[in-house]
């Protein structure tokens, strides 16, 4: 049932039923409308120019514009109508609206500190650089005086996560992709809010609702609410109208009293923490911050809370709660967003960043590999200058054919001499960046097109911050128990998955 409900709010149907209707326009034309077949092979013909013509004059990443052009002229019917069915509802000019002014609004809370830049500055030009471009479009500023702790896995995350929300006097706010109301998690959790609420503390819950379509009952958001959370769901689904293909809440964050966040690739479902088993063991990451960093989390969260909203509420006495509370930490935090309002792709360059400025090493960990040319030549031109770059994938995948569109990568990433490795224990959820021993990314953002480019997204930048020898040395730990991918090992791959990956390649930015 679950499948069934995910497929009827899916981009899938859509496209299945346009494949039918491709199938039978054929069909009619060489039986029994003959007569009309020239008139429809020249309006399918004209339209499919006129898309095409568009798509080529859009300011867009030319893989994207590829695929569709050759969608478009392979499949014409099925092609056009699908390109027209979902450019014309992947982001709302509403939700565009109040995102930015959600943002603009913020940015008077989150004030430069020029004293933090001064520092940076000194220290590496490129960095300061860097944190101004994630300052202008990824929401927040470079903060000092906060303390990061690393996590190596989900359970010992969530074990700190309940004991400071036990501590939160004032508010806690959540935004998650996934909860699942069945599993001991989430339970546990609901009940310290629900105990919370009790006490006088103002909660607040977000769950993205294609995320949470088969892991929550139907208006669950209402059954919160007469606990006293304050609850909202993000981009409510329609059958054929809504999909979760695109541009969904991918966040996971929790602000307790402006004083603590947590975020990284942890959701609200045993599997996170191993409570459950899935596809072996999973391995997933994430942070807690204490101190002035956390200002730029409550920042993201009022950014999605407004989205959709009657009225922008001001998230001024949330952001400033975490002003007076700084901690004595070394290094440079910056808590960033990535949303797809835009043409400006900050977690992409944030990767790249970490990449290009390399000089001995970059580490990377994630669940999923679809990569566009430009990050694959950043990571070759990495490579071709003696940068050690090594990739840690799943062994055990949750989705069959993004891991084997995954594999079809293995070869040319060899070729340029960077290292591939698969987690033989299970799977990886962890999604980051290290490199140098100096900078590192932690939170949502897979190396996939769906995260770079279509989902709503967070993480934390860290320059010099204590956490990342933890960082490097979890990653060493986990490649000690992954599998080196070498040329024979892609000989062995099963030839059929191989072929179905490769095929999958031209589609990949609709994965």
């Amino acid at each position: 049932m679950k499948k069934i409900n995910r497929l009827l709010y899916s981009n899938k149907l859509f496209a299945f039923i346009m494949l039918l209707l491709q199938i039978a326009v054929f069909v009619a034309m060489f039986i029994w409308i003959s007569d009309y077949s020239v008139a429809i092979t020249g309006f399918s013909t004209v339209l499919s120019a006129i898309l095409v013509i568009y798509e080529i004059n859009r300011t867009e990443e030319s893989t994207f514009k590829m695929t569709w052009i050759t969608l478009i002229s392979i499949i014409p019917i099925f092609g056009a109508l699908f390109y027209i069915y979902t450019r014309a509802r992947t982001i709302t000019r509403n939700i565009r609206d109040d995102y930015t002014r959600a943002q603009e609004l913020n940015k008077k809370y989150l004030p430069r500190d020029e004293e933090v830049m001064k520092n940076l500055a000194l220290l590496d030009k490129r960095e300061y650089s860097f944190a101004g471009y994630l300052e202008k479009y990824g929401g927040s500023p470079a903060f000092s005086n906060t303390a990061v702790q690393y996590y190596p896995i989900g359970e010992k995350m969530y074990e700190d996560m309940k004991k400071e929300l036990l501590k939160a006097e004032r508010f806690i706010f959540m935004e998650f992709f996934i909860i699942n109301s069945a599993d001991k998690m989430w339970r546990e959790v609901l009940e310290i809010l629900r105990q919370k609420v009790k006490q006088g503390v103002e909660v607040r819950l977000m769950y993205d609702a294609m995320g949470c379509l088969t892991t929550l009952p139907v208006r669950y958001n209402e059954t919160l609410e007469r606990y006293g959370i304050k609850c909202r769901v993000f981009s409510p689904i329609v059958p054929l109208i809504s999909t979760h293909q695109n541009n969904r809440d991918h966040r996971k964050i929790v602000v307790i009293d402006g004083k603590t966040a947590f975020s990284g690739g942890i959701n609200l479902a045993d599997e996170y923490i191993n409570q459950k088993e899935r596809f072996g063991h999973w391995k997933d990451t994430g942070i807690m911050l204490k101190g002035d960093a956390v200002a730029g989390y409550t920042a993201m969260f009022f950014e999605m809370w407004n989205v959709n909203n009657e009225s922008i509420e001001d998230g001024g006495e949330y952001i400033n709660a975490s002003k007076g509370n700084p901690a004595d930490a070394a290094g440079f935090v910056i808590p960033f967003g990535d949303t797809p309002l835009d043409d400006i792709y900050v977690g992409k360059r944030a990767y790249i960043h970490n990449l290009d400025n390399a000089s001995e090493y970059t580490y990377i960990m994630t669940p999923y590999l679809v990569i566009d040319d430009e990050m694959f030549e950043s990571m070759k031109y990495a490579a071709q200058r003696g940068v050690d770059v090594k990739i840690i994938m799943p062994h055990i995948p949750d989705k069959p054919y993004a891991f084997y569109l995954a594999r079809t990568y293995y070869k040319e990433l060899l070729d340029v001499g960077i290292e591939i490795y698969e987690y033989t224990p299970g799977f990886v959820h962890a999604k980051m960046s290290i490199s140098d021993g100096r900078k590192a990314i932690v939170g949502t953002i897979n190396h996939d097109y769906r995260s770079l480019y279509l989902h709503y997204e967070c993480a934390a930048y860290m320059v010099d911050v204590p956490a990342v020898i933890d960082i490097e040395r979890d990653f060493k730990d986990t490649l000690a128990l992954s599998q080196k991918i070498t040329y024979e090992d892609i000989k062995k791959f099963n030839p059929f998955t191989k072929l179905l990956g490769h095929v999958m390649r031209l589609i990949a930015p609709l994965i």
